[in-house]
């Protein structure tokens, strides 16, 4: 799908508001902990905005897309996902305002900046924009991004304006921990006004996964021609540490599938699958590894749904017990690695 860029118009308004919460440096008073939402007048959608920069040295507004956006958003802020663990950098689902010095500014950047005629200098004046989405390398914003972000930036202001005067504004009621802080719109003709409402977050959309085509012909060559083995295997789905570029599209950090012995740590098996269409790309991955290693193991040990719904077609027509566990110690060991060998460490 062909990205639509923003308009000259949208570019200056976007511009024109990060200048303006900028101005007011919230990030003197607010933490990152102070979260609040504002919806999309388009979609309906809560942006999960959260200010950045009470400890110095980066300032941003990061806006959260929905559930998924604010569950990473939870998962980072709370310690369950660390920085240096290798999920960190792709559970990000997020648009981000952010206030950067010259080095950081991108060509593309420099040519809207010019084109709207402004000019920055010093250290942390300089406006980026970018999109964070799981799997794919930080990207410029199209337009839809920039029309939310600077609606996101303009309520933002606001709230953190009456959060400066008033700390209670962002507790919730009494009883309704679970709700969240909220700047709804209203729309009346073609005009649109905004309230403060408490909210729910909205259930998760779980992403469906097509069904599995298993080739039953080959599982019952597998059957008569390979004995089973008591053998554990490991299985899980993750993203690789770099990314790649085609042409002149997004980079994205392909999806992997990584099969290996648990007691060896042995890697039976890796390929990697663009993010998008890794469920086409690793159909039959397992098989292929049994044939190749003529081997049938007796368990395979996984710990993500996603990972259980693709082996449990092949599991229960061969007979492998299929476990669900908290840690894969070999694959765990082997994702390690393959990070340190990325990061030059």
């Amino acid at each position: 799908m062909k990205k639509i860029e923003p308009t000259l118009n949208e570019w200056k308004a976007l511009y024109e508001s990060a200048g303006e919460f900028k101005k007011i440096e919230p990030w003197e008073w607010m933490s990152d902990s102070n979260i609040f939402g504002v919806q999309n007048p388009r979609t309906g959608e809560i942006g999960h905005c959260c200010v950045m920069g009470a400890g110095g040295g980066f300032f941003a507004l990061a806006v959260y897309l929905g559930t998924e956006g604010l569950l990473g958003y939870t998962k980072m802020h709370s310690g369950k996902v660390k920085a240096g663990d290798p999920n960190a950098m792709f559970i990000q689902n997020c648009l981000m305002a952010s206030f950067e010095d010259r080095e950081y500014v991108e060509k593309e950047d420099k040519q809207v900046i010019t084109s709207v005629g402004l000019k920055f200098k010093g250290p942390n004046e300089w406006p980026i924009f970018r999109n964070y989405k799981p799997g794919y390398y930080p990207w410029f914003i199209n337009g839809e991004d920039a029309r939310f972000l600077t609606i996101a930036l303009q309520q933002a202001k606001d709230v953190c304006v009456r959060f400066e005067q008033d700390e209670s504004l962002l507790v919730p009621p009494k009883g309704k921990r679970n709700l969240h802080f909220v700047r709804a719109f209203e729309r009346a003709g073609d005009s649109i006004s905004w309230k403060d409402e408490w909210r729910k977050p909205d259930p998760i959309r779980e992403k469906e996964l097509p069904a599995a085509e298993v080739d039953e012909l080959r599982i019952m060559k597998i059957k008569k021609n390979i004995k089973p083995v008591s053998m554990v295997w490991e299985v899980d789905f993750f993203y690789s540490p770099t990314p790649v570029a085609e042409g002149s599209e997004r980079p994205y950090f392909p999806y992997a599938i990584m099969i290996a012995d648990t007691a060896s740590g042995y890697i039976f098996g890796l390929e990697l699958a663009n993010p998008d269409s890794h469920d086409k790309a690793f159909a039959g991955r397992l098989l292929a590894v049994i044939e190749e290693a003529s081997l049938l193991p007796a368990e395979i040990r996984v710990k993500k749904d996603e990972t259980a719904k693709f082996v449990e077609p092949y599991a229960s027509r061969l007979g492998i017990l299929l476990r669900k566990v908290k840690k894969l110690s070999a694959v765990d060991n082997a994702r390690k690695g393959m990070m340190r060998h990325f990061m030059g460490a």
